[in-house]
């Protein structure tokens, strides 16, 4: 068991396994790692209970009390393993303004932006104007055009630099420079509402208007500058790539409507690249996941807990290319890495 434990623990840095040794990374996935983990932690605490069971025989101590220690000793441990390593739950969503948490039932919220989102689906941004609809909150906001966003004027009477952080199930707190109203919702969803540096929101909104200039300037295109994708065994680069949709997920989003994955189909539709992706309902650490990632680029193959991430211009988050909204972002990459 510890071996097993061990040749599967050597998959998680494929880049140095995966041709050397691809039975570990093909049968024996980093993925199952931690069930052999769990399996050989049972194993070592029935295996110090029973030897403990024998030193008190040994010692003559057979009273009731002894027993029944170690048997409710041994079952904590047990339970505390499987707690350990099971995937949390999904919990509840729900949104934080300058701490107080506000609840809502989704399928009452109506997207402002139906140029983007399907009906029942909506974004972060979209949940504040429901709370403001049902009079539990105070919101001021107006659209603006130069950045093709809409800008919140006022919570509550304040009016000091709002901003967001926003994470989904499995995930944490992180900085990020997303369009608010361009963010997708879905279960697990947790938001928190903050005073955020001018300097900050202006480098934001700053980038927002590059953005829309770059892509009227492209008659309406996304014509991205620079796209990098690079395996662990290659790096290529590309440059002005128009991107096509491909309306991957058409449930969620308006037909046409572009994302960060049109960038590597729309490489593989020129001959540039080869790609696969896969579908994911839920990782071990995330209960609700639903989306695709990209599972291999020519012949790198994503395996264990190392794939492939992405950045647009030059800002990582973790929002799965299949659900983040393009505007024309100076440059994109695709890059290998572990987590």
């Amino acid at each position: 068991m510890a071996l097993l434990i061990s040749f599967t623990g050597l998959s998680y840095y494929p880049p140095v396994y995966a041709t050397s040794l691809p039975f570990i990374v093909n049968f024996l996935p980093f993925t199952i790692h931690v069930d052999f983990d769990i399996i050989l932690s049972i194993f070592m605490i029935v295996h110090v209970a029973i030897g403990a069971r024998f030193y008190l025989t040994r010692k003559k101590i057979n009273h009731w009390s002894a027993n029944l220690s170690l048997v409710l000793i041994t079952f904590a441990l047990t339970l505390t393993v499987f707690f350990v390593d099971l995937p949390p739950g999904l919990k509840p969503s729900g949104i934080s303004i300058g701490g107080t948490f506000y609840d809502f039932e989704p399928n009452e919220i109506d997207s402002v932006r139906p140029d983007l989102f399907q009906n029942g689906s909506f974004s972060a941004f979209d949940i504040l104007v429901h709370l403001n609809s049902t009079g539990e909150i105070d919101l001021n906001y107006h659209f603006n055009s130069s950045m093709d966003t809409y800008v919140i004027d006022s919570i509550n009477g304040n009016s000091d630099n709002w901003w967001y952080h926003l994470y989904y199930s499995g995930g944490n707190i992180e900085n990020n420079e997303v369009r608010m109203d361009h963010y997708p919702w879905k279960p697990g969803t947790r938001i928190i509402m903050y005073h955020e540096s001018e300097s900050y929101l202006n480098a934001a909104f700053s980038l927002f208007a590059e953005e829309v200039s770059r892509y009227t300037y492209n008659n309406n295109s996304i014509v991205i500058p620079r796209v990098n994708v690079s395996g662990y065994s290659f790096s290529e680069e590309f440059y002005n790539i128009t991107v096509i949709p491909h309306n991957l997920r058409n449930e969620t989003f308006r037909v046409d409507v572009i994302t960060a994955m049109d960038v590597i189909m729309t490489l593989g539709d020129l001959g540039y690249i080869t790609y696969e992706l896969t579908w994911h309902e839920s990782f071990r650490g995330a209960s609700y996941v639903h989306s695709y990632f990209v599972s291999k680029t020519n012949t790198d193959e994503a395996v264990g807990r190392c794939g492939y991430l992405y950045d647009v211009s030059e800002s990582f988050i973790w929002l799965s290319a299949d659900e983040r909204i393009l505007t024309s972002p100076e440059s994109i990459d695709f890059y290998w890495g572990c987590v």
